[in-house]
């Protein structure tokens, strides 16, 4: 997994965006305030930057110590969130390679500490670099004369597009499913994919289906996902079930493009089993039913083709057995 932690380095300082308050550490605003400085941050490394700043400003003096404050600060930083899944997945792989760290390391505690930091940013910026990788392991799947159906804002799904479209600019085309609750959204993301040279037709979600079966005009889905459970299947913006079952009914291929820090120990068995609550349906006989906020669905593996990772690209099985390599055991 590409975000496993690197050899100590020779470098003695950790390059820290800011230096939090030493006494009154605030875990949610860092975590916000990171989300908000960088657009390309993905939850799960803005959390684990945030951990990061954390070690660095709160004092501990024992290994038991540091590891009951980390864990205390995780729980704080998932209860902020009305979807905790995909800081689960960042806080787990961080304290997993927390706990590593401290058992791999003998002498003082101070110098125990200077290598979680230098380290763990480096942890951090392997995890950020991913999408670069999952560019180079999907484009090839963007040949000449395809048409790829997408929706949503996945920065690696982009990052895919966009290496495709560096190889042969107009050579394929991308029909784009817009949410008509995030018009500057599908607006930014439209505009971005045709600045590269990509013709672009955008569709309502109602014409999905018609797209793909009746015209036949799609070749292949790729989508994001906010995490990958262990089995394979993820949790993703609402709508992409929906997505999928539509092609694989149509047998188009649906491909997912992830970062492996994303990949969660979690086993959705369906749509109420996602890891949290959330309204969809809201039943009403006065006024507008409320609409959810960053609604997401849960999509099983059996409706994936593969997934586009920066490891290359593989089998929804593949999850399982990269969380079994890091944890050890799958059981929480």
């Amino acid at each position: 997994m590409a975000t496993n932690a690197p050899a100590d380095g020779a470098s003695t300082t950790l390059p820290l965006r800011k230096q939090p308050n030493q006494t009154d550490f605030d875990i949610v605003s860092t975590y916000r305030n990171l989300l908000a400085q960088d657009s390309d941050l993905t939850k799960p490394v803005a959390a684990i930057e945030s951990l990061i700043e954390l070690l660095n400003s709160v004092p501990s003096t024992t290994v038991y110590e540091t590891l009951d404050t980390v864990k205390a600060h995780c729980d704080r930083l998932k209860a902020s969130v009305e979807n905790p899944v995909p800081l689960t997945a960042g806080t787990d792989l961080f304290l997993q390679y927390l706990i590593s760290s401290l058992k791999q390391q003998d002498g003082s505690f101070d110098a125990v500490r200077q290598h979680l930091l230098r380290n763990g940013r480096l942890f951090a910026a392997r995890a950020i670099a991913a999408r670069a990788g999952i560019a180079e392991a999907g484009w090839r799947f963007v040949t000449e004369g395809k048409t790829v159906l997408t929706h949503g804002n996945s920065r690696s799904v982009l990052a895919v597009l966009e290496r495709a479209a560096k190889n042969g600019p107009g050579k394929f085309r991308v029909v784009y499913v817009r949410d008509s609750a995030r018009v500057e959204e599908s607006d930014a993301v439209v505009k971005a994919l045709r600045e590269q040279g990509i013709p672009v037709a955008e569709i309502p979600s109602a014409a999905v289906g018609h797209a793909m079966g009746l015209l036949r005009q799609v070749d292949m889905v790729i989508v994001g996902a906010e995490a990958v459970a262990q089995n394979g299947g993820i949790i993703s913006r609402i709508g992409t079930f929906q997505i999928a079952q539509l092609a694989n009914r149509a047998h188009i291929p649906f491909y997912v493009a992830a970062e492996t820090h994303k990949f969660a120990r979690k086993f959705p068995l369906d749509q109420r089993d996602i890891g949290f609550e959330q309204t969809v349906l809201d039943f009403t006989t006065e006024g507008s039913s409320k609409q959810p906020v960053d609604a997401v669905d849960y999509t099983p593996p059996e409706l994936i083709s593969n997934l586009i990772t920066e490891n290359g690209v593989h089998l929804p099985s593949y999850v399982f057995e990269q969380l079994l390599e890091i944890y050890g055991s799958l059981n929480g």
